[in-house]
């Protein structure tokens, strides 16, 4: 069970990326579909933490929140649970707003900001091993989706 955990997340974040990535091409009636797939595995992951591992005790996720960031970071601070939840409601919000016109510089910046924070602290900081390397690979195609629509955006 653990291991499908970890699947989830991973494929989530693939997903993710794969969707940016096709999100600025003129022919991506696919990469919707490919976000929000990612974005049910990631709402799997969340309930196989709390079944597996936390027993259903949002204490006990806290808790286990506040320990990893005061093993990186130094810091005794559970929060980051609570942006992980945001994090889920903003990328349901880009599926819902997905055809919409251009969103606003800001929206746009927010949505970056937190999909680049959340996945390369998740995928990058606290992964051990040759997930690292994954993770890395999966921030430097967000980073390349960016960085391509933003191209495009500005050339139009």
């Amino acid at each position: 069970m653990n291991a499908l955990l970890y699947v989830a997340i991973w494929l989530s974040l693939a997903l993710l990326a794969l969707g940016e990535l096709a999100r600025s091409r003129p022919a991506r009636t696919w990469a919707r579909g490919a976000s929000f797939i990612g974005w049910l595995l990631l709402v799997a992951h969340v309930l196989l933490a709390f079944e597996v591992v936390h027993g259903w005790q949002h204490s006990s996720a806290l808790e286990a929140t506040a320990q990893q960031t005061r093993e990186i970071y130094g810091l005794d601070w559970g929060g980051g649970l609570y942006v992980n939840y945001a994090f889920l409601a903003l990328w349901a919000g880009e599926l819902w707003r997905w055809d919409a016109p251009a969103p606003s510089p800001a929206r746009r910046l927010l949505w970056r900001g937190m999909v680049l924070i959340l996945v390369s602290n998740g995928a990058i900081v606290f992964a051990v091993g040759w997930r690292r390397f994954l993770g890395g690979l999966i921030t430097l195609a967000l980073l390349w989706a960016w960085v391509r629509a933003t191209r495009r955006a500005g050339a139009a």
